[in-house]
């Protein structure tokens, strides 16, 4: 499959894009109209050459991207607009190297574990052997749902829980895992947020108290959100808002293509 991007150090392009016809981003990066376009075929849930974890051609490029954005702490937003459009399996995949460099990886993911674990090993990334160690896990649809894995590096949150009350719990965890770990720095990792529109009551409210324990913490992270919007548009703005890269992904005429739409002027 062809999967290409080409990059350009001179060309300076405004992009504007458009949310429900009324509300309009104006952003600047130094792509070419062409170069802002990754085009390869769409894949099945059951392509081999994802499940192994295989990289296309000129995926490194965007995982470049996102490599270079936790080593800066800045936080990149996957935003998928088509369900079979998958770009945050190539996004899971620029994982692998800071997990296999030790750097502690925290995913909270608002799906079931297992398709978490699944799209690991989509991803190709070796996660068993990290659990417990520099890669830990909050199942949030395991807590919502009292499901507990029982699997080392995953935690789930017990006992009732409502928004507030899965905030209040969760912000004690973190604050007890940071004081046993002693991290330096932290990849956060939001497994398909939009996942919080089946969990969540109030999910823009989550959303906003989340982040603010983010801020709470005083470790420096960066970070990785994955989301897909028909599941739950109304938390497109938010992943603008906290993101400096955002890339969105869209199914056209049987084709994949990944549109960079947010991204700073350095």
């Amino acid at each position: 499959m062809s999967f290409t991007i080409y990059m350009s150090k001179f060309l300076l392009f405004k992009v504007c894009f458009y949310i429900n016809s009324a509300r309009t981003y104006q952003l600047t990066s130094r792509l070419t109209p062409e170069d802002l376009f990754i085009h390869h075929k769409v894949f099945s849930h059951l392509d081999p050459s994802l499940q192994e974890g295989q990289t296309m051609d000129g995926e490194e490029k965007l995982m470049a991207i996102i490599s270079e954005s936790f080593l800066k702490g800045k936080i990149v937003g996957i935003v998928d607009r088509d369900f079979s459009a998958f770009t945050y399996i190539p996004a899971l995949r620029s994982l692998k190297k800071p997990l296999e460099e030790g750097r502690y990886i925290w995913v909270v993911s608002y799906e079931p574990l297992q398709s978490l674990f699944r799209d690991f090993r989509r991803a190709g990334l070796d996660y068993e052997s990290h659990l417990g160690k520099n890669l830990y896990v909050l199942d949030v649809f395991g807590s919502m749902r009292h499901i507990d894995s029982g699997v080392n590096g995953v935690f789930v949150l017990s006992g009732y829980l409502d928004d507030r009350v899965f905030i209040l719990k969760y912000r004690t965890l973190i604050q007890d895992l940071l004081s046993e770990l002693g991290p330096e720095d932290v990849i956060v990792v939001g497994y398909l947020e939009s996942g919080m529109c089946r969990l969540f009551d109030n999910p823009i409210r989550a959303q906003k108290l989340l982040w603010n324990l983010r801020e709470e913490s005083r470790v420096k992270t960066a970070g990785l959100i994955t989301y897909i919007k028909p599941e739950c548009p109304a938390l497109e703005e938010f992943i603008y808002l906290y993101s400096d890269y955002v890339f969105e992904g869209v199914v056209e005429n049987g084709l994949r293509r990944v549109i960079m739409t947010k991204g700073d002027e350095e």
